[in-house]
C-alpha cells in the first residue's frame, strides 16, 4: 500500500484556491452569504494556523567549574533535586540532562567529600534562556583549616565536635560563633 504524504505547503495552496474560488463567486441572497462569510472565516483560520511556523523546543546544557580541595574524596552535584553528578576532580563538570529552555534550574550540593564543605558560590539558580549554562561555581574547602568561606557556618580550625563548631563546619546546639577567620565559638 502506497502512502501519500501531503505538505503543509501542498494544503495552504488548496485552501488559497478554494478561498480565491469563494471569493470571486456571487452570493444571491444572505442566508447563503452568511454562511459562506461563516466558512471563508474558518477557511482564513485554518490557513492562517498552517502557514505558522512551529517553533521546536530547544533544550540547553548545565555546567561549570569546581575548585577548591576535595581532600581525596567525592562531590555530588544536584541538578534539580535529581541528575546527580559525582566528581572526584577539579575542573569543568557538565550534567547529562539539558533542560528545556525558558525553564528554571537550580544547581545544589547533594554530599560533601570527607572532611570538606561545598557550596555553590556562582549561578545556583536561574532561568535557562537560548544558551547553555558554562559558569556555575562549585567551591570545596577543607573543613577544620581555620579559614571559612561562605558555604561554611563556621570553621575554628580544628575537626572536634563539642566547641562550638563541629567536623562538618556547622554550629553546634547551645552555641554561637563569630563570622571570622578562624571562628570563634561562645557558649550561649
Amino acid at each position: 500500500m502506497k502512502t501519500i504524504s501531503i505538505s503543509n505547503r501542498m494544503i495552504s495552496v488548496m485552501l488559497m484556491l478554494t478561498l480565491m474560488s469563494l471569493l470571486s463567486c456571487e452570493i444571491a441572497d444572505k442566508k447563503n452569504d452568511e454562511a459562506s462569510q461563516s466558512s471563508l472565516l474558518t477557511l482564513i483560520g485554518i490557513v492562517s494556523q498552517t502557514n505558522q511556523a512551529q517553533t521546536p523546543d530547544t533544550y540547553q546544557s548545565v555546567g561549570g567549574t569546581l575548585t577548591g580541595q576535595l581532600n581525596g574524596g567525592t562531590l555530588v552535584l544536584q541538578l534539580n533535586g535529581a541528575n546527580n553528578l559525582s566528581r572526584n576532580a577539579l575542573g569543568n563538570f557538565l550534567f547529562s540532562t539539558n533542560i528545556k529552555s525558558n525553564s528554571s534550574y537550580s544547581v545544589s550540593v547533594l554530599s560533601n567529600p570527607n572532611g570538606v564543605t561545598c557550596g555553590i558560590t556562582n549561578k545556583a539558580s536561574g532561568t535557562i534562556g537560548t544558551s547553555n549554562i558554562t559558569d556555575v561555581t562549585a567551591d570545596c574547602n577543607i573543613c577544620g583549616n581555620g579559614v571559612k568561606v561562605s558555604y561554611e557556618a563556621c570553621d575554628d580550625g580544628n575537626l572536634a565536635n563539642g566547641d562550638g563548631c563541629n567536623n562538618t563546619c556547622r554550629i553546634e546546639a547551645g552555641f554561637s560563633c563569630n563570622n571570622t577567620s578562624p571562628s570563634v565559638c561562645v557558649n550561649i
